[in-house]
């Protein structure tokens, strides 16, 4: 998507010197724009004064006024499918300006105010089908004051909050913020960081335009339970752009995470009937070889053969674990936490099974590309010997398997004897 967004306050000057503005530090418009180009869309940011680092990769354009944030909007507007207002725009302007600067007691006995060009509501006619998200900044009836500029300025979506409060709104980084949608669904968060906040407000985005959804029932579902788990299984997408170090069996590119575990699920499913334990629970198979590669996220992908990186693993995928797992509600953390250790312990006949064919898979993954991987990392074939002989934990007919195909490697040449 094309996301147009906007940060930081404006400043109305009435002499060179002096301007009439607000405490708004851009922090919250700048984690909405730099949270939308981590997740790839097109990004294009206008923002007033601010004290904040240059976002990299994001196309910034720097103004001052409102009115200057108006001609900036609407040049940008035609090619965006998405409206961020979250600039703090200055509410008044001086009448006149003064060429000097002006002395005090000329200022107090002359200064008359006039009201600023609403950005929104000039733009409202332009609105389209554009996904248009407006911020309220309040300190007295916020909800009722955000439903009311929700509905006056034509917005899809209102960001509220309570700027007196010390943790929340204005030149801190957290946010503690109330949703209101079109359609009338009203979501109050918890206080969060301001990053954290801008994800919640593209997931609204996204899940209203990109996947053609319903972005209230998002918003209706994700105040309880569904909220944790839609962290959850937001966070295991990244498994996709975790790349293992096996080939496809075609040598055409690298597997990622989650094609590994899917394709463990299905050999679950298909080579059953060679598991030792006849009686075994495949479920829970299944749940184990979907389960057990999530901690890869955050703990990184170890090469098998890697001494030096397999001698901290088992700590840093302890970390991983506790924390992706504690995204979840309590129960499912719970039970997530203990598929994942009852695989990594390889003691029940479930585990042992899914163990087997967590190690054979890989073995497939080398064997097909002619032992590119193999070879590029001289590994041995003692090495690859010693690594699977556990497979016949749980499986002798696929140990017999792993075994001759071992052998034939060496005798390809795809493996060092």
């Amino acid at each position: 998507m094309r996301f147009l967004i906007t940060a930081g306050p404006t400043r109305e000057f009435m002499d060179p010197v002096r301007f009439l503005s607000n405490r708004s530090s851009g922090k919250m418009g700048y984690a909405i724009a730099l949270a939308a180009r981590d997740r790839g869309h097109e990004v294009v940011l206008v923002s007033g004064p601010v004290s904040l680092p240059a976002p990299g990769g994001i196309p910034v354009v720097s103004v001052v006024s409102a009115a200057e944030m108006l001609e900036a909007v609407s040049t940008h507007l035609e090619s965006c499918d998405a409206l961020v207002m979250a600039a703090a725009v200055a509410d008044w302007r001086p009448v006149q300006v003064s060429e000097q600067k002006m002395k005090k007691n000329q200022a107090a006995s002359s200064l008359e105010l006039e009201p600023t060009p609403d950005i929104l509501m000039t733009l409202k006619p332009r609105k389209g089908s554009r996904t248009f998200v407006g911020f309220a900044a309040e300190t007295m009836d916020v909800e009722a004051e955000a439903g009311r500029k929700l509905a006056a300025k034509g917005l899809d979506l209102i960001v509220a909050n309570d700027v007196s409060q010390p943790d929340s709104g204005f030149d801190v980084d957290t946010n503690r913020v109330v949703l209101l949608t079109s359609d009338g669904s009203v979501v109050r968060l918890p206080l969060l960081s301001k990053r954290e906040v801008a994800e919640r407000i593209l997931d609204w985005v996204e899940m209203g335009k990109t996947a053609g959804g319903d972005g209230g029932l998002y918003l209706r579902a994700a105040s309880g339970r569904l909220e944790k788990q839609w962290d959850f299984i937001r966070e295991i997408d990244k498994l996709k752009s975790v790349l293992r170090r096996t080939l496809l069996l075609d040598g055409s590119r690298y597997e990622n995470d989650a094609e590994h575990s899917w394709h463990l699920a299905v050999m679950a499913v298909l080579l059953r009937e060679h598991a030792n334990e006849p009686r075994l629970d495949l479920a829970r198979v299944i749940r184990m070889v979907l389960v057990h590669d999530i901690v890869e996220i955050d703990a990184g992908d170890t090469y098998c053969y890697d001494e030096a990186g397999n001698r901290d693993k088992v700590a840093r995928e302890q970390v991983a674990a506790g924390r992706l797992f504690g995204l979840l509600p309590d129960e499912q953390r719970q039970e997530f936490m203990s598929i994942w250790a009852e695989f990594e312990a390889r003691e029940t006949a479930e585990a042992k099974f899914a163990a087997a064919l967590d190690r054979v898979q890989p073995l497939m993954h080398n064997f097909g590309p002619a032992g590119v991987v193999w070879k590029s990392h001289g590994v041995r074939s003692g090495q690859v010997l010693e690594r699977n002989r556990h497979v016949a934990e749980g499986s002798r007919v696929l140990w017999e398997f792993a075994e001759s195909l071992i052998r034939d490697a060496v005798k390809r040449g795809y493996l060092d004897p």
